[in-house]
Order: C-alpha cells, then structure tokens, then sequence
C-alpha cells in the first residue's frame, strides 16, 4: 500500500475508506448500505465517489464474474498520520506536545490522562 500524501482523501472517501479497510473488499452497494444504514445517501453518489477515489489512487477494484470488488491502496496509519501531521502543523506550529497538551485540557476522562501519562513514561524508558 502506498501513502496518502499527494491526495488527501475528502470526509465523503474517509467513510469509504473506512468501511475498505475493516471489510477488506467491497462492492458498491456494499458500501452503500454500511453508509446509508447511518445517514441519507444516494448510490449514485457512492459509486461517483469511489470511481473519483480509484483516479485518485486511493482505492482499487477487481473485476470477477461482473462483481467488481474494491480495495484500499493506502494505508489506514498512513491517512491517520498525513490528518495528524497537517493538524499540528495548522494548528499547532508543528509541536506535538501542545497538541497533547491541548487534547489533555480538553479531556475529562481521567483514563485519558492515566493513558497518556503511562505512554509518556513508556517513551522515557525507551530512550534511555
């Protein structure tokens, strides 16, 4: 799989992406129904959808009995990565430990900041 640097994916293809990277392969319909089983889509909007996200590289199909299947071509931790990177750097002047500051003081969930606090020490350990 390749990374999803020079084409970002819009909201409407991270859905698509999604439901592609826990189903593995999908058809059309297949993905119109996780989606429109949660909120009002049309099926033509799907397929113009996934047929923009193919042009784009992002998505791929196989083509079996007429049973044309989709796949992703790039990489969930690489998307997830690319969104991060270009939040901090928008939001953030490229400081990872403002961003972990700012979703801390937004947090109210004391599982929250066990977690990080356990990840921060884990991140010590390892470099020393």
């Amino acid at each position: 799989m390749k990374e999803a640097k020079k084409n970002p994916p819009t909201n409407a293809e991270l859905e698509v992406l999604e439901i592609l990277w826990k189903q593995k392969k999908a058809t059309v319909r297949e993905v119109y129904d996780i989606i429109s089983a949660s909120k009002e889509c049309v099926y033509t909007t799907t397929l113009k959808t996934m047929q923009k996200m193919t042009a784009k590289g992002l998505i791929d199909r196989t083509i079996d009995n007429q049973k044309h299947e989709y796949y992703a071509l790039v990489e969930e931790v690489s998307v997830r990565n690319s969104y991060v990177k270009d939040i901090i750097n928008k939001f953030f002047k490229g400081s990872y430990s403002k961003l972990a500051l700012h979703a801390l003081g937004n947090s109210s969930n004391d599982e929250d900041i066990e977690e990080l606090s356990a990840l921060v020490n884990k991140l010590k350990q390892e470099k020393n």
